[in-house]
């Protein structure tokens, strides 16, 4: 799969869960439940910032602080998670296949040493959100209710 529909279909499924969500009631967002992380919201604030933390990485950046994003509603959850991959969008663009390629050498949070090239990169970015998306539907299974549909056939069906 090409690098921009992978990207494509993270944002909408992503979007989609939240929004998911946020019909639901926003008291599910906050409600704590047993999961990774003690809610909906918590779980929701950790994705964005490793996936800030990725993109810094993306751009070269070998030990980036962990950025907390204000995202005690679901509603502000989508506008930072809209903003943030409107910047990977731009810096995505800005890259050659050479530089997509390209190896790059980075600490994890726990300071262990790696080496992926942006690919690999984007593709842990991805592989990240669907493991917590997965963990928003748990918790929505604990609170009673149901998850919505964000497999990629999902996603192709709507933007064919």
């Amino acid at each position: 799969m090409d690098k921009e529909k992978m990207f494509s279909y993270h944002k909408w499924a992503t979007l989609a869960c939240l929004e998911h969500v946020q019909t639901l009631g926003e008291d599910l967002y906050q409600k704590e439940g047993a999961n990774s992380f003690a809610s909906i919201h918590a779980t929701v604030e950790h994705v964005i910032g490793v996936e800030k933390l990725w993109l810094l990485r993306m751009m070269g950046v070998a030990k980036p602080a962990f950025e907390h994003y204000e995202v005690e509603t679901t509603q502000k959850a989508m506008e930072a998670l809209m903003l943030l991959h409107a910047e990977m969008e731009l810096f995505f663009a800005s890259l050659s296949e050479e530089q997509w390629q390209e190896t790059l050498d980075y600490q994890n949070m726990r300071g262990d040493d790696f080496s992926s090239t942006r690919e690999e990169m984007l593709f842990t970015i991805v592989n990240h959100a669907s493991y917590h998306r997965g963990q928003i539907a748990s918790f929505l299974r604990q609170f009673g209710k149901e998850g919505t549909a964000l497999d990629y056939i999902y996603y192709q069906k709507q933007n064919r």
